[in-house]
C-alpha cells in the first residue's frame, strides 16, 4: 500500500497533488516524448523535508519543453514553473528580453520537492512533456529516505555573541566539535566574526536566514603554509571554512547550507549592482594596499612574517574541502573572498545547488575549483565571479601524472553573469580533466563561455568535455578558446615540467547560440608538436560575434556552424583534417581545410652538394585552392619553409664530407601536409676535424636557482662557436650523459633527480663532424628536501591493546605507525575527542604521545568508551583514523 504523501510544497509554494499532468498521462495529442534519463537525487541532495531530484533530457527524440515530477504516484510540481530559484529567475528575466528570442532555450532538468515528512521513504518518477503537453511514460525511479530531523547544536549556546565585533572563532569551534552525528550546527540571525574554522564528517553547518559568517580582519586567525599541491613551492593561507585530510575519504557527507551569507571580509566593497551583486573595489597586486582587508593582512603578513617573496597569491579562500568524500554546498550567498570562493580538492560526489557565488571584480575569485575529484553536479547556481566560474584543475608538471584525474562533472540549470569564463578547463591540466558535461546554461556577459586553457609544460590536458543547449550572449572576448598559450602573472607555483605536452581533444559543442562576442567567436590555439584534436561544433549559431581563428588543430568537424555577418568567418593556421559541412558559413581557405595537396606520380628530388651546402629541387605539388609552402626536412627536422611558387632552395651551414637525409612536403594554407619525395646526399669536401669553441669564463655555465625543485633544476650557458655550426649540447650530471639540448639551445631542464642531492653539472658541444668540446666551467645543483606527500600508514590488522584497566583509567598501547618522512606522534581518541594540551586542528603537529602507549585517566566508573588512535607526521598531515578499541571501566 502507499501511504499519502503530506500536503507538499516547491520551494515554498504549495502545489496540488494532483494537476494537469494527470490529465497529459490520459489524453494523448500526439506521439509521447522519450522520457527523461539518469533520474537521482544527488549525494546529500536531501534533509528531513526536503529531497532534490536531477535528470538528463531524452538519448533520442525531440527535446522536451518541460518535466512533471512525481512523488508515489502523485504529480507534485513542474520544473519550469515551479522551480524557485534565484538562478531560474535570473533566467526567466533573460528570455523575457525580446532581444533573446533567437536564443536556444534552457529547460530545467532539477526540482526540489520540500515539505515531506522526516525519516520517510519516497518513490519519485519524472516525465518529459512535448510542446503540445504530452508526457512521455515514467523514466526510472528513484527512491530516496529523508533525514531524521537533526540534534541542532546553535553556536550561541557555546559563546558566540554574533554582535559583528566580537570574535566567535572559538565558541563556534566548539559547537563543531560538539555536534554529533547527522547534527547541525547553527548560526542563528546575526553576523559572527570567525577566523578559520574546521568541519569533521556526519554534519551540516547552516547559516540561517539573517545570519552571516564573517571572516575575522586578523590574519593570525588564519594559518599559514597551505600547500594547494604537496610538490609545489607556493604556501598560502588556510580557509574561513576547512575540511581537511590528506588521508582522503576519511572525512565524509559534510552539508554547508543557508539561505544565510559566508563573507570573507577580503576587500572593500563598493555596493551592489542591480540591488543584488555585490561589486568589489578594484583588487589586484598592486592595488592590494589600498583596497584589501583581510587581503591586505595576509599579503603584508605572508611577506613580512613568513617571507614569503611573492605574497599575493598566499591570500585565504573562503572555504575548501580536501579529501572529503561526499560535499553538499546548498542555498547560501558566498561574498568577498581575499581569494578563491568554493575549493575540493580530492573530494568525490560533490554538489553545488542553489549557491549565489557573488564575488565580482575580486581578483582570483573563482567561483568553484574542483581539483582531483570524481562526481560533481552544480545546478541552479548564480556566478558572478571575479575570476572563473567553474573552473576545473588537476595538478601541474610531472609530479601530477601519478595523480588520478578530475573527472565526471554535470552542470546544468546554472545563470552565469561576470566571470572570466563560465565553465573553464584549466589551466592546471596535469593529470587530465575528463568526462564533463555542461548544458541548459545561460552565459549572460562573461569573458568566455568554455575556456579551456594550459601551457604545454603543464601536461596532460582535458578530454571528453561537452558544452550545449546553451543560451550565451554579450561575450566579452572569444565564445570558445583552447589555448596552449596561457599565462598567469600572478602564478607562484614552479614544478617539474611534465614529460609529456599538454593539450585538449575529444570536445564537443552543440546547440548553442551565442549572440555577441569581443573577440574571436572560436580561437583555437596549439603548438606544433602538439596540436589540439578532435574537436566537433555541431549546431552554432554566432551573431554578432568575431572571426573563428584555429592554428595547431587536428581532425575536427564544423557541422551547421553559422557566422553571421562576416565576410571573412574563419581564420585557419597549421591546422590538418578540418571537415565543414552542413550550412555552415564558409568561405576562403575553408574549401580547403579537409583535402592535403598531391604529389605528381614518381616525383623525385635531387641535390646538388658543395662542402657546406645542399642545392636541392623538387616538381610542383597541386592542391585545389594552391600550394601555399613547402616545407624542406634535413635528417627529419623541418629546417626552412619556402613558399608555394618555388621548387627548390639551398640549405646552407652544413658540415662537409657529411650525409644528409632530405626530404620535401608540400602544405597548403590551413596547414594540410603531404608528404613528398626524398633523397640522401652528401657535401663534398673533407671532414671537419676542429671541434666548437667553448667560452671559458668562471659563469659561462651556471645554474638558475630560481628555477631548481625537489627533483629537477635549470642549467643555463654562454653558447659555443663551430665553424659549421654547434649541431647540439650534451649535458653531464656528475661527469654523464643526462640529456640533450638543440645547438640554437642555451638552456636545458634536468628531470627525475633525487631530492636533497647535489649534483655536479658539466656541458660538451658537438658540431655536425661530431667533433666535442667539453666546457672548462661545471656547477653545482643541490635539490630541494623530498616533500612529504603521504599520511602515515598502520600496519595490517592493527588494534589498540588494553594492558590494564581500572574505575577510572586504562593503559593502552598499538604498533607503530611508518611514513614517507617520519611519524611525529600519536592522537588518542576518547569517543572522537582528542586527550591531551591540544589544541588540536586537521593540520597541526599536536599529539598526545609521542610513544606508542599512553595511560587514561579521569574517566568515569560504569561507562563505555569509544577509543582510537591516529598518527600524524612531521608536516601535520594525520590519518582520518587507526587502531581501535571499546572499553568499560
Amino acid at each position: 500500500m502507499v501511504r499519502s504523501l503530506p500536503a507538499v510544497a516547491v520551494a515554498g509554494a504549495m502545489v496540488l497533488t494532483a494537476g494537469p499532468a494527470a490529465a497529459h498521462a490520459r489524453d494523448h495529442r500526439g506521439p509521447r516524448p522519450a522520457a527523461p534519463t539518469h533520474v537521482t537525487v544527488p549525494r546529500l541532495a536531501y534533509d528531513d523535508s526536503s529531497v532534490t531530484l536531477t535528470w538528463r533530457g531524452p538519448s533520442s527524440g525531440p527535446a522536451p519543453v518541460d518535466y512533471h515530477i512525481y512523488a508515489d504516484g502523485r504529480f507534485v510540481g513542474d520544473a519550469q514553473r515551479d522551480n524557485d530559484t534565484d538562478a531560474k529567475r535570473f533566467i526567466d528575466r533573460f528570455y523575457a528580453d525580446p532581444g533573446n528570442a533567437d536564443q536556444v532555450k534552457v529547460v530545467e532538468q532539477n526540482f526540489t520537492v520540500t515539505g515531506l515528512e522526516p525519516h520517510h521513504r519516497y518513490r519519485f518518477t519524472v516525465r518529459s512533456v512535448a510542446a503540445d503537453g504530452t508526457e512521455s511514460s515514467a523514466g526510472s525511479a528513484v527512491t530516496q529516505t529523508t533525514a531524521a530531523p537533526s540534534h541542532v547544536f546553535d553556536v550561541t549556546e557555546y559563546g558566540a555573541e554574533g554582535d559583528g565585533t566580537t570574535d566567535d572563532t572559538v565558541a563556534i569551534q566548539k559547537a563543531i566539535d560538539a555536534c554529533d552525528k547527522g547534527g547541525t550546527v547553527l548560526l542563528p540571525a546575526g553576523t559572527f566574526v570567525s577566523g578559520a574554522l574546521w568541519l569533521k564528517s556526519d554534519m551540516t553547518f547552516k547559516v540561517d536566514a539573517g545570519a552571516k559568517l564573517l571572516g575575522s580582519t586578523n590574519p593570525d586567525e588564519y594559518p599559514y603554509h597551505f600547500r594547494l599541491y604537496d610538490y609545489s613551492t607556493d604556501e598560502r593561507y588556510y580557509s574561513l571554512l576547512n575540511a581537511h585530510t590528506y588521508d582522503y575519504g576519511s572525512l565524509h557527507d559534510i552539508r554547508i547550507v543557508g539561505p544565510g551569507t559566508i563573507d570573507g571580509n577580503g576587500w572593500k566593497q563598493n555596493g551592489l549592482d542591480e540591488g543584488y551583486f555585490p561589486v568589489s573595489a578594484k583588487s589586484s597586486s598592486s592595488t592590494w594596499q589600498q583596497n584589501g582587508i583581510l587581503a591586505k593582512a595576509q599579503v603584508e603578513q605572508a611577506g613580512q612574517k613568513y617571507g614569503n617573496p611573492t605574497p599575493y597569491p598566499a591570500r585565504s579562500s573562503l572555504i575548501t574541502m580536501r579529501g572529503v568524500d561526499g560535499v553538499y554546498y546548498g542555498g547560501f550567498k558566498a561574498e568577498n573572498p581575499s581569494a578563491h570562493t568554493l575549493v575540493n580538492l580530492h573530494s568525490d560526489d560533490v554538489t553545488v545547488n542553489d549557491v549565489k557565488l557573488l564575488t565580482y571584480d575580486v581578483n582570483n575569485a573563482d567561483g568553484i575549483e574542483f581539483s582531483h575529484g570524481d562526481g560533481l553536479t552544480v545546478i541552479n547556481d548564480v556566478f558572478d565571479t571575479g575570476d572563473d566560474a567553474m573552473n576545473f584543475a588537476a595538478g601541474l608538471g610531472a609530479a601530477s601524472e601519478d595523480q588520478r584525474p578530475t573527472r565526471n562533472a554535470w552542470i546544468a540549470d546554472n545563470y552565469f553573469r561576470h566571470g572570466h569564463g563560465a565553465v573553464v578547463v584549466g589551466s592546471h591540466t596535469g593529470s587530465w580533466i575528463e568526462n564533463v558535461l555542461a548544458e541548459q546554461n545561460v552565459v549572460d556577459g562573461t569573458d568566455v563561455g568554455l575556456r579551456m586553457k594550459t601551457v604545454p609544460t603543464n601536461g596532460g590536458g582535458g578530454r571528453d568535455v561537452v558544452f550545449r543547449d546553451t543560451a550565451m550572449k554579450d561575450i566579452a572576448t572569444q565564445g570558445f578558446i583552447f589555448t596552449s598559450a596561457y599565462s598567469d602573472p600572478n602564478a607562484a607555483i614552479v614544478v617539474e615540467p611534465a614529460r609529456q605536452r599538454a593539450r585538449f581533444q575529444d570536445v564537443t559543442v552543440s546547440n548553442v547560440t551565442v549572440d555577441g562576442t569581443g573577440s574571436a567567436a572560436i580561437d583555437v590555439v596549439g603548438v606544433a608538436d602538439r596540436p589540439h584534436t578532435r574537436l566537433s561544433f555541431d549546431d552554432v549559431t554566432f551573431t554578432g560575434a568575431g572571426q573563428a581563428q584555429l592554428s595547431y588543430l587536428t581532425d575536427s568537424t564544423f557541422k551547421d556552424v553559422r557566422l553571421n555577418g562576416l565576410d571573412a568567418p574563419w581564420e585557419i593556421k597549421h591546422s590538418s583534417g578540418l571537415a565543414f559541412t552542413g550550412d555552415t558559413t564558409t568561405s576562403g581557405v575553408t574549401a580547403d581545410a579537409g583535402r592535403p595537396p598531391s604529389w605528381p606520380p614518381e616525383a623525385a628530388l635531387t641535390a646538388e652538394a658543395t662542402d657546406t651546402a645542399l642545392t636541392v629541387s623538387w616538381p610542383a605539388a597541386t592542391d585545389d585552392t594552391g600550394v601555399a609552402a613547402y616545407d624542406v626536412l634535413l635528417d627529419g627536422h623541418i629546417v626552412t619553409s619556402v613558399g608555394g611558387d618555388a621548387t627548390g632552395t639551398t640549405l646552407d651551414g652544413l658540415g662537409p664530407a657529411l650525409k644528409y637525409h632530405v626530404s620535401v612536403a608540400a602544405r597548403d594554407a590551413t596547414g594540410n601536409s603531404t608528404p613528398g619525395p626524398d633523397t640522401d646526399a652528401r657535401t663534398t669536401g673533407s671532414p671537419d676535424r676542429t671541434p666548437p669553441r667553448v667560452p671559458t669564463a668562471s659563469d659561462a655555465l651556471k645554474v638558475d636557482a630560481a628555477s631548481v625543485g625537489t627533483t629537477w633544476g635549470r642549467v643555463d650557458w654562454t653558447p659555443a662557436d663551430d665553424d659549421h655550426g654547434v649541431d647540439h649540447y650534451v649535458v653531464l650530471l656528475n661527469g654523464d650523459a643526462a640529456g640533450t639540448a638543440a645547438g640554437a639551445d642555451t638552456s636545458y631542464t634536468l628531470t627525475a633527480l633525487k631530492p636533497g642531492t647535489t649534483y655536479r653539472v658539466g656541458l660538451r658541444a658537438v658540431d655536425a663532424g661530431g667533433n666535442t668540446a667539453t666546457y672548462p666551467a661545471t656547477a653545482e645543483l643541490t635539490t630541494g628536501p623530498a616533500y612529504d606527500r603521504a599520511v602515515p600508514t598502520w600496519p595490517a590488522h592493527s588494534r589498540v591493546r588494553v594492558a590494564r584497566i581500572s574505575a577510572t583509567g586504562a593503559v593502552l598501547s598499538w604498533p607503530r605507525a611508518t611514513d614517507d618522512q617520519q611519524v611525529a606522534g600519536y592522537r588518542v581518541l576518547v569517543n572522537g575527542h582528542p586527550v591531551g594540551a591540544g589544541p588540536f586542528t586537521p593540520i597541526d603537529t599536536a599529539v598526545t604521545t609521542r610513544d606508542t602507549a599512553y595511560t587514561l585517566t579521569g574517566l568515569t566508573p560504569g561507562r563505555r568508551y569509544v577509543i582510537t588512535v591516529e598518527a600524524g607526521d612531521t608536516a601535520g598531515k594525520w590519518t582520518g583514523g587507526g587502531p581501535g578499541r571499546v572499553i568499560r571501566t
